[in-house]
C-alpha cells in the first residue's frame, strides 16, 4: 500500500509515496471513483508526536519515519515504543494483540449488505464457515462499531456477547469441527484512524464510499478474523441503488440494477485487510487479458468514473509492460485476475486490494503517464506477489510486503528511465544511518513509515547485492511459488533464503534487518 503523504511522510503507498508475535528465531506455520463529490477523509487525531518537518536529505537528521511525495526522507521525532495491551481473546500478535483468535480457521465469508447510499448505513448478513478447534467453546470476531441484532450457528440461535471490540458467540456443547456462523447487523459505520496513523474504515462521500481495511479496517463494518493470517474465500452480493456500480474482489458473477445486487466471488485465500468494496457512480470496464509466462490468461477487469473509462489504455498498457517485466523477476503472475480501480478518495493514496489494485482518481485524471503515476501502478502490481500471494504471518513482518513492493518500484522507474537504481539505493540508505527503529522489529506508529519502504527496500537490495542476481531471483521466486496461498513470517523466509544460498545469514540480517544504524555502505 502506498499512503497519502498529508496523512503519514512515506509511501499506504506512499510515495514513499497495506500468541503470534514474531520470532526471528522460530519458524511459524503459516495459517491456514467517482464523479460524485469526494469522500472526505478523516481529520488526523490528536497525537503527542510532531508534525512531520520538510523533507531532508542530510543523513545526521533526526530519525525519518517516512518520506515526501518525492520520495525523500522527511524528518520526525520517532514514536514511543510502547506496545499495545494484551487483549484475552487475541491471537497476541505482537503490533496488534487484540486481533484475531486462537483455535479458527475461517474458510469463507459470504458478505451481503443491502447499502443505503444517502444515509451513509447498510444492513448486512454475514455468513462465515469456519473450522473451530474442538477445546474452543466460542468463536470470537473481530467487530467494533456496531450493534449485532441476532446470530444463528449451524442454522439456530445462538447466544452472544460484544465485549469492547469483539462479538464472542457462543457454540453447541455438541458441534462438528465446521462452524457455519450468520451474522444480522445493521450499521452505519465511520472513518478512523489506526493506531498504525493510518484512515480505516467505511469512508462515505455524498453519492458513493470505499473502505481501506490495512491494518485493522476491515472489524469496523465487517465482523472478522480480521488478522492477515486467517486468509478465506469471499462472496459479496452488494444491493445498492439503481444507478451506482458496487465493486469488490474476485470474478463478477452478476451485474446489479433495481433490486437485483451486485455479485462477486472471490475464490482465492484472500486476508480481510486486502477487501475491496468501492460503491459510486463508476464503470465496469473488461480490457484485453494479460497473457502470463506459464500460458495462463489473465482476466482484466478494471473500475473507473465515466470521466476517466475511455483514456484507461494509456495505464492499461503500462500494466501490461509491468506485468511481463515482474514476471521474468518474480516468476508467472499468482493470481487468477488481475485490474486496476481508480476511485475518488485522496491524492497520493493506493492500496494493493486483491486482484484489482486501487488508486486515487486524481493521480491519474489528466491522462498521462508521470513519474507518481508510474511509481503508483508499479507498486501495487508487485503486491500482488508480495502480500496478497503470500501475505505476512504477523503485522511485524510487514517489510515482507511494503519494503519488496518499494525494491519494485526501483526496479521499474529505473527501468524506464526515470530514475536510477543507485540513486534511489543511495538516497535510501543515507536516510537509514543513525536509526532508532528497525525494519525487522518494527512498532505499531510507524510500521507503515520509512522503515518499512525504501529504508526496507535497502535491505532487499543489499541481499541482492550479497547473493547475487542468480541467487537473489531464485529466492524470490520460490517464495510465492511454494507459498502462495498462504500467510508467512520472516523467519520462513530467512530460512529460504539461506536454503538456496546454502550459506548462514544471520550475520547479513543481524546487520541490515534487525540493526537500527544500517552499515554505511552496501554489500561489495
Amino acid at each position: 500500500m502506498r499512503k497519502p503523504g498529508r496523512w503519514i511522510t512515506t509511501s499506504v503507498v506512499v510515495l514513499s509515496l497495506t500468541g503470534c508475535g514474531a520470532d526471528r528465531s522460530v519458524e511459524t506455520e503459516s495459517v491456514a471513483a467517482m464523479s460524485a463529490p469526494p469522500v472526505t477523509a478523516p481529520t488526523l487525531p490528536p497525537t503527542t508526536d510532531p508534525p512531520a518537518q520538510p523533507a531532508s536529505t542530510d543523513p545526521a537528521a533526526a530519525e525519518p519515519s517516512s518520506t515526501d511525495d518525492t520520495g525523500s526522507p522527511v524528518a520526525t521525532d520517532p514514536p514511543p515504543t510502547t506496545s499495545p495491551p494484551a487483549d484475552p481473546f487475541g491471537l497476541g500478535d505482537e503490533l496488534f494483540p487484540e486481533l484475531g483468535a486462537p483455535g479458527i480457521d475461517v474458510i469463507a465469508y459470504d458478505v451481503r449488505l443491502d447499502v443505503d447510499v444517502a444515509a451513509g448505513a447498510f444492513d448486512a448478513t454475514i455468513g462465515i464457515a469456519a473450522e473451530v478447534d474442538p477445546t474452543v467453546d466460542q468463536l470470537v470476531l473481530d467487530a467494533s462499531g456496531f450493534a449485532v441484532d441476532r446470530v444463528l450457528v449451524d442454522g439456530s440461535d445462538a447466544t452472544f456477547d460484544q465485549p469492547g471490540d469483539e462479538l464472542v458467540i457462543d457454540l453447541p456443547a455438541e458441534r462438528e469441527r465446521r462452524v457455519d456462523a450468520e451474522i444480522s447487523y445493521r450499521a452505519m459505520p465511520d472513518d478512523t484512524y489506526s493506531v498504525a496513523r493510518l484512515p480505516a474504515g467505511w469512508f462515505q462521500g455524498d453519492d458513493g464510499s470505499y473502505v481501506l481495511n490495512e491494518p485493522d479496517g476491515a472489524r469496523r463494518w465487517l465482523p472478522s478474523n480480521d488478522h492477515p493470517s486467517d486468509k478465506a474465500n469471499w462472496r459479496f452480493e452488494i444491493t445498492v441503488p439503481d444507478g451506482l456500480v458496487a465493486s469488490a474482489n474476485g470474478e463478477l458473477v452478476q451485474r446489479g440494477g433495481a433490486d437485483q445486487p451486485w455479485i462477486w466471488q472471490m475464490s482465492e485465500p484472500m486476508s480481510t485487510y486486502l477487501v475491496q468494496l468501492v460503491i459510486g457512480d463508476y464503470e465496469i470496464v473488461e480490457s484485453p487479458p494479460l497473457e502470463s509466462v506459464d500460458g495462463d490468461t489473465i482476466p482484466m477487469t478494471n473500475l473507473a468514473p465515466s470521466s476517466l473509462a475511455d483514456d484507461l489504455d494509456l495505464f492499461l498498457d503500462e500494466t501490461t509492460q509491468q506485468f511481463a517485466f515482474f514476471e521474468e523477476r518474480f516468476g508467472p503472475y499468482p493470481l487468477d485476475r488481475y485490474g486496476l480501480a481508480f476511485v475518488d478518495s485522496t491524492p497520493g493514496l493506493a492500496m494493493e486490494t486483491q486482484g484489482r489494485s486501487m488508486f486515487d482518481l486524481s493521480d491519474f485524471r489528466d491522462g498521462r503517464l508521470d513519474y507518481l503515476s508510474r511509481l503508483l501502478l508499479a507498486h501495487e502490481l508487485a503486491h500482488q506477489w508480495f502480500g496478497n500471494a503470500v501475505s505476512p504471518g504477523t503485522w511485524s513482518d510487514i517489510w515482507l510486503n511494503e519494503s519488496f513492493a518499494t525494491y519494485s518500484q526501483w526496479l521499474w522507474l529505473d527501468e524506464v528511465g526515470l530514475d536510477t537504481l543507485d540513486r534511489q539505493a543511495g538516497d535510501a540508505l543515507a536516510g537509514r544511518q543513525n536509526g532508532s527503529i528497525s525494519t525487522g522489529d518494527p512498532i505499531v506508529q510507524s510500521m507503515f513509515g520509512f522503515e518499512s519502504y525504501d529504508g526496507g527496500a535497502t535491505i532487499v537490495h543489499a541481499l541482492r547485492l550479497t547473493l547475487g542476481d542468480d541467487t537473489f531471483f531464485e529466492v524470490l521466486q520460490r517464495w510465492v511459488a511454494e507459498h502462495n496461498g498462504t500467510a508467512q513470517t520472516t523467519a520462513t523466509f530467512v530460512a529460504l533464503a539461506e536454503e538456496v544460498a546454502g550459506t548462514d545469514l544471520t550475520e547479513f540480517f543481524d546487520d541490515w534487518l534487525y540493526a537500527t544504524d544500517l552499515p554505511d555502505d552496501y554489500p561489495g
